[in-house]
Order: structure tokens, then sequence, then C-alpha cells
């Protein structure tokens, strides 16, 4: 029998801020599955990282910027790690400084893998972000298409 060393396990939640209600279901809604907001906002892209064990690292705040500057993390936790993209979306460029924060904020290596559960969407997965995993031990999962909001409990 072989021995396996422990995995830290990781997930990634990623979500849009567009100023939405605080209504979150109508009352006596069985289920609630999805919320979405049909009014237009300033779009503020958060990811965050909560290990399994219930643990944190700092989050990421993509802003609807051109350029970045500090002053736009007044009142975020210690060590936000903020970017800017002009339309606040995710992009696979910035997901790469996103892996490098993460493997700056926990301790992975090839002999103290982690796990990173994420979705599938196509500004996660670049060539760089998969050496960067491989690099630093990071073994990546991600869900399958239009499955998330079922299977990643950040995600809701």
């Amino acid at each position: 029998m072989s021995h396996c060393s422990p995995i830290n396990i990781f997930v990634t939640a990623t979500k849009t801020v567009t100023g939405e209600s605080r209504v979150i279901a109508e009352r006596d809604t069985k289920q609630v599955c999805r919320v979405t907001s049909g009014e237009k906002g300033i779009l503020v892209t958060t990811c965050a990282f909560i290990s399994a064990s219930g643990n944190t690292i700092p989050p990421i705040m993509v802003l609807p910027r051109v350029y970045f500057k500090d002053h736009m993390l007044v009142g975020a936790p210690p060590g936000t790690l903020g970017l800017a993209q002009p339309t606040g979306w995710m992009t696979a460029f910035l997901f790469v400084e996103i892996m490098k924060h993460f493997t700056q904020h926990t301790s992975s290596s090839l002999d103290n893998p982690s796990l990173l559960i994420f979705d599938n969407h196509e500004s996660h997965i670049s060539l760089e972000v998969v050496k960067l995993a491989k690099t630093y031990g990071v073994e990546i999962l991600t869900l399958p298409p239009r499955s998330s909001n079922k299977l990643q409990p950040l995600d809701v």
C-alpha cells in the first residue's frame, strides 16, 4: 500500500456585484437556485479562496478600471489583491495573477500539494496557470459546465 501525503483542498468562487436588491426570493418560494439582477450597475468581480477546513486567504477584487490604484481597496480585508480590467470581468491574463496570489498565501508545494476546485470558465485555464500549478504542487479540478451553482457551495 502506497503512502499518500494529505492534500489541502481549496475552493474558489468568483462573484460579480451588480448592485442587486436584497430580495433573494419571493415569499413562500420552495427552492432558490439562482439570483440574477436585471439591473445594470458597477461590476466588481471578487474571487475568494476557502479551504475545506474553513481557512481563507485574502480575496481578489477585479475593478472596472484601466489602471489600479491602491486607494481603491480602502476598507477591503487586509491583503486583498486589487486588479483592474475595463469591464470588471475576470480574464485569463488576470487569473495568472490570481494563481500567483494563491501560491504566495498557501504552503502548497510538491511535498505539500493542494487541490484547487473551481468552475471551468475560459478565463480560469491557460497554459501559464497550468504551469504555475504544476510548479507549486497545485492540482486543478474544474466542475462540469453549467453545474457550478449546484456543485460549488460558494457560487450562490
